[in-house]
């Protein structure tokens, strides 16, 4: 009860935050610490590993597919490829993607019941703004989905970074 109690104040805090202006807390690691034990439950197969397309390089030869997001063909000019390799070999699905509404669309799609994403602030803050966060899971197109999430270094939509150990250790 005290575990559901401080998840909740903590949102509520970090949504406080924002209408006051104030440097808003690392929300991410709450929010992981919350549903750590339920997500380490899911079968492997139903969660996936989404990162946004601002992690790879700009002279990145991989394709793009309608359904799939950008195609990842480990090329090692960023951590994706790494990343993708880790994933696959572990039993996660992994994709790349565009945008959030792609996201949502790819999680209902393939039916996730997890996520080990990847997100800048403000992506994190439209996020929370926007999605119902509860104490039994992000709802997503009407699904409870687990999360577990990795803020990017900076907000730059080109060439960003990640702490890519960190999405090592989250799988």
């Amino acid at each position: 009860m005290l575990k559901k109690l401080k998840f909740l104040l903590s949102l509520y805090i970090y949504k406080l935050q924002g209408v006051l202006g104030l440097k808003r807390s690392d929300i991410m690691a709450t929010i992981n610490e919350y549903y750590m034990e339920d997500f380490r439950k899911l079968d492997k197969k139903d969660v996936a590993v989404i990162l946004p397309h601002c992690l790879i390089s700009d002279k990145c030869p991989a394709r793009f597919s309608k359904s799939n997001g950008v195609l990842c063909n480990k090329c090692y000019q960023c951590g994706c490829g790494k990343i993708c390799e880790s994933a696959e070999r572990l039993g996660y699905q992994f994709y790349i993607t565009p945008s959030v509404g792609f996201t949502k669309r790819l999680v209902e799609r393939k039916k996730l019941k997890g996520i080990i994403g990847v997100a800048c602030d403000y992506e994190i803050e439209k996020g929370i703004a926007s999605e119902n966060i509860t104490n039994n899971g992000v709802k997503l197109n009407g699904k409870r989905i687990k999360t577990q999430g990795i803020r990017l270094d900076v907000y730059d939509c080109i060439n960003n970074n990640v702490d890519w150990e960190k999405i090592e250790e989250l799988m």
